[in-house]
């Protein structure tokens, strides 16, 4: 019984390391990514209507929504498949970041009423 644990012990090992390479592979795919970048967009376009009419702050967030449309489209191109999967790691983490930053700035505003509703 007790030489069985190696062997269970390196099964389990070997399982979680394909689900983390799995989990890794599914996030750096085009339509992973496709669907971040949509996120971020839909974000962007809540950011813009809630967020205070500053010219720097609703330039920002109209560049990012821009950015996401253009992403969108290279997406959907037979190139971004060959992108290196460091590059496509880099995306996801640019991505991750400008979702993080927009949902901080839509916390950041302040209540357009002092009544709770």
């Amino acid at each position: 019984m007790g030489e069985d644990r190696p062997v269970l012990h390196w099964l389990q090992r070997k399982w979680r390391a394909l689900c983390t390479a799995r989990r890794a592979a599914q996030e750096q795919n085009p339509g992973g990514l496709l669907r971040l970048a949509h996120e971020v967009r839909t974000l962007a376009d809540a950011a813009r209507r809630v967020c205070p009419p500053e010219r720097k702050l609703q330039s920002r967030i109209r560049a990012v929504h821009e950015e996401m449309d253009k992403l969108a489209a290279l997406a959907e191109t037979p190139e971004f498949r060959r992108l290196d999967p460091t590059r496509r790691q880099q995306l996801r983490k640019g991505l991750v970041q400008s979702r993080e930053q927009l949902l901080r700035v839509m916390g950041q505003v302040p209540a357009p009423t002092r009544l709770l509703q």
